[in-house]
């Protein structure tokens, strides 16, 4: 609950993980409009000094130095409960997020990709391009199947954590890792279209954001090396209007789908153990939306 009412501390079963460096300017506006759909759907108000303050089971972690990958990988260990959101100050997006957390216990990871439906991409021709660039490489040097690695994610941790305390890279390659790392091991991996919308500047210049890829993707490669592809790749794509008809048919047939799939293998705090109703599935059998792998 927020300062304005009692303040009540309960276990956590979801983790919202932001990494921030000079977001004084964004922080609170985001948490103050966030925090309230957090409270509507999940039951839990989670995201520094002020945020903790109006929202106590939030946890600040301070680095020495500003690291994108080090500060998700250190926010990642002090999530609690089985699941956890990875957003950007200025990149998150509700209907992905609702999607998520109604459909947990399907996915182990579920990436939300700013590249799976360019209409609703509204970043600037230079920075689309770079996107493309990476993604490119990664498909032809690691056979990467997705069309994203970055930004949004909805991770189920319990089999996430070994992933991440395998990672080596940090910077901006640390969720690129994780996922590449995520597809070899036969993991449920999905991938949703998500909107972005530029709100600010970029801060690093195109051209040495490139040799940086550079140098980190040479690392990359030589890490993944060593990591053996178990069987063929489990990575479901889905489309914006899957998404945003969250009752629909459509959801009711991922549910069951993921029911049908997962077995005895259903996680822990899952919606897939939850009953539900699926008349409306049943009355639109033959229309349903299915996964596109």
């Amino acid at each position: 609950m927020s300062s304005d009412g009692p303040v009540v501390l309960s276990p956590l079963h979801l983790s919202i993980v932001v990494p921030v460096y000079n977001e004084a300017a964004m922080l609170l506006a985001m948490a103050e409009e966030l925090a309230p759909h957090f409270d509507d759907f999940a039951g839990s108000a989670a995201i520094c000094a002020e945020i903790v303050r109006r929202w106590p089971g939030s946890v600040l972690v301070e680095l020495d130095r500003p690291n994108y990958g080090e500060a998700l990988c250190h926010g990642l260990a002090q999530a609690t409960g089985p699941w956890a959101f990875i957003i950007n100050v200025d990149f998150w997006d509700v209907p992905f997020m609702r999607w998520c957390f109604r459909t947990r216990g399907v996915y182990d990871l579920v990436v939300g990709s700013k590249r799976a439906d360019f209409s609703l991409n509204r970043q600037q021709g230079y920075r689309k391009l770079l996107s493309w660039g990476l993604n490119t490489i990664l498909q032809a040097v690691f056979g990467f199947v997705g069309s994203d690695t970055h930004g949004q994610k909805f991770v189920y941790l319990p089999v996430m954590r070994p992933i991440f305390r395998q990672c080596i890279m940090r910077r901006g390659q640390f969720d690129t890792e994780f996922t590449l790392r995520a597809a070899r091991a036969q993991l449920w991996i999905a991938e949703v279209p998500v909107p972005i919308v530029e709100l600010r500047k970029a801060r690093n210049l195109m051209l040495h954001k490139i040799a940086r890829n550079f140098v980190d993707i040479r690392r990359l490669h030589r890490v993944m090396r060593e990591v053996p592809i178990k069987a063929a790749t489990r990575y479901h794509r889905w489309s914006r209007e899957d998404v945003e008809n969250l009752d629909g048919a459509q959801t009711a047939l991922l549910i069951e789908m993921g029911r049908l799939h997962r077995g005895t293998t259903i996680p822990i705090d899952s919606a897939l153990n939850e009953p539900r109703d699926t008349s409306s599935y049943d009355r639109k059998r033959g229309t349903g939306a299915a996964a596109r792998s």
